[in-house]
């Protein structure tokens, strides 16, 4: 496909849209796009750095808020009276001594200084050892995978997971009390910590951002929304686990989008986990591209509004010109262009009226000589009847008077005069159908006067066509052409002379029952008529027609051998 020449093909409208398209629109869609991009990386950058600092941040306060929690289980794992008092066989001691001991290190030391601390508790397989369920419990009370957690980490605190209790939820940490076993007793220490106080410390600095602080079974302890808590990580980051062991930034596809997660070890085996969502971080730069889009969109239709308001006016000028050079084309030569302005159309349609008024002069001229020519040829076919027809007519007188003493001679000049008195018509050559009847009967009067009763004429005429104008002498070579043509000898020969209206047209028809033509020869005749030959009669009859009103009009022969011939000629009905 050649798209010049499919561009040169489009309307003047349709380039200015393409041009404007192609220029001004898709080079603002490209700047668009690209000041997307580069926002968007920017922003990601940017999203990078502060959640690194905000990791940094919130790790730093994690690790001062537990701090004090590990010293406390430093300081209860070195006690070494609460140790023994763990130990102690209570079958046949007292253990009151023991508790006082423990609520006032406890309750009036530890718990009124720290009141984030819910609760802190023993485990122990000791089964000599009272339970209280406020501070000692059996072994097999303490939560699941407390202990296993505690066992891997000997000698150190760890966090164990959520403990719900009095319908709130509390993160509890673990530590096992005997390093060095003894006896082969267990004793465990958990202390359980408000959840609200964790996530207080868990900073977030847009809804997009969520935190979660996690044990290192994925349990989230505490979390920026804490409908979290309790759950597993793995419902909200299916890969968790790989940055959590791995460190570092990871973007992740998620069903809802890819998230940037980050991860930070916090001690006591709690991880401290950051995702942002990289759509909701982009919708700044969204914004920031919408408002551009907003802008070149009403710029764009501001300019395109300038656009079409001006093409369309344009358009509708060079519509304009078109027409005329339609019109020209059409032949309406008179076609002229009003009010085009002094631009380039408009120096365009004054050139087209330029060309239009010197068109007119000359299609004048040419008319006029054109005329002259048509007016020519029409006399010398007209010529060539009248001569014809008078050495006929004279012939017949010749006859007549050798014949006779002269006063049926003296008729015949009569008639003969009265037809080139209708016929000269004061040299015009259009008559009415009236006239042209008459002129026909003054010459089928000379033909009686010949012929006798062997030739036998009859008319019809319908009244409204009397008035018409018609060239002259249409009638008479066709009567004369079937006389001539189609009587026998010693057989009478009738001719029927019609002259109808049909719709916007006059009809003539000349038929005879004569001898009619022969095939071949109708053939031909035929031929000699559509090519215009020259010749007398039909032929003479079918130029004149031709000429006055244009090739859609003329003679029709239709004939059968030994029954007879009809002649059709058609003009358009023109009233006088």
């Amino acid at each position: 496909m050649n798209i010049v020449k499919w561009f040169k093909d489009q309307s003047f409208f349709k380039k200015m849209t393409m041009i404007y398209v192609i220029f001004a629109v898709l080079p603002m869609v490209f700047v668009t796009a690209y000041n997307y991009i580069q926002t968007s990386r920017i922003l990601q950058e940017k999203s990078y750095q502060d959640m690194q600092q905000n990791m940094e941040t919130t790790g730093k306060s994690l690790e001062t808020f537990f701090e004090s929690y590990s010293t406390i289980m430093d300081l209860l794992y070195t006690n070494q009276t609460m140790y023994n008092y763990l130990g102690i066989d209570y079958t046949e001691l007292s253990y009151g001594e023991m508790f006082y001991y423990t609520d006032r290190q406890l309750l009036h030391n530890t718990l009124s200084l720290f009141p984030s601390i819910h609760r802190i508790r023993f485990y122990s397989d000791n089964e000599t050892l009272p339970r209280d369920n406020y501070y000692f419990y059996q072994l097999d009370q303490l939560p699941g995978g407390f202990q296993e957690k505690a066992s891997k980490k000997a000698g150190s605190a760890v966090a164990g997971g959520i403990v719900k209790e009095g319908g709130k939820k509390y993160a509890g940490l673990i530590r096992k009390m005997n390093y060095y076993s003894s006896g082969g007793i267990e004793n465990y220490l958990v202390i359980l910590v408000d959840t609200q106080e964790l996530s207080e410390r868990l900073l977030q600095n847009s809804g997009s951002r969520q935190t979660y602080l996690i044990e290192a079974g994925g349990q989230i302890l505490a979390a920026s929304d804490v409908k979290a808590e309790g759950r597993r990580l793995s419902g909200f980051i299916p890969e968790w686990r790989r940055i959590a062991d791995c460190g570092g930034s990871y973007t992740l596809e998620q069903a809802d989008g890819p998230v940037i997660c980050m991860a930070l070890d916090v001690g006591m085996g709690m991880k401290l986990v950051m995702t942002e969502d990289q759509e909701s971080l982009l919708k700044e730069a969204e914004a920031v591209t919408r408002r551009i889009r907003a802008i070149f969109a009403v710029s764009s239709l501001l300019v395109f509004g300038a656009i079409y308001l001006y093409g369309r006016k344009s358009a509708a000028r060079v519509d304009k010109v078109v027409y005329a050079a339609r019109k020209l084309g059409d032949g309406q030569f008179d076609y002229m262009l009003r009010d085009m302005g002094g631009d380039e159309i408009g120096q365009i349609a004054d050139a087209f009226n330029l060309l239009n008024e010197r068109i007119q002069i000359l299609i004048q001229d040419n008319y006029e000589k054109k005329l002259m020519i048509k007016s020519s040829e029409m006399n010398l076919l007209q010529e060539q009847i009248n001569p014809h027809f008078l050495y006929n007519a004279l012939s017949v007188i010749s006859s007549m008077s050798m014949r006779e003493n002269g006063k049926r001679t003296v008729e015949c000049l009569r008639y003969l005069a009265d037809f080139y008195r209708i016929s000269l018509n004061n040299g015009r050559e259009v008559i009415s159908i009236e006239q042209e009847l008459d002129l026909l009967q003054n010459y089928m009067k000379i033909q009686k006067i010949r012929f006798g009763e062997d030739v036998v004429i009859r008319y019809e005429a319908d009244e409204d066509v009397l008035q018409c104008r018609t060239i002259k002498l249409i009638l008479q070579p066709l009567v004369e052409n079937a006389i001539h043509h189609g009587r026998r000898e010693e057989e009478v020969l009738t001719v029927g002379v019609s002259v109808r209206r049909r719709e916007e047209r006059v009809v003539y028809e000349v038929c005879d029952d004569g001898l009619g033509i022969e095939p071949e020869k109708l053939v031909q005749l035929r031929t000699e008529l559509k090519q215009s030959q020259e010749g007398y009669g039909l032929k003479n009859v079918d130029i004149r027609v031709k000429l006055r009103y244009g090739e859609g009009y003329g003679v029709s022969i239709m004939s059968i051998s030994d029954k007879g011939t009809c002649v059709r000629v058609e003009i358009p009905a023109e009233q006088g």
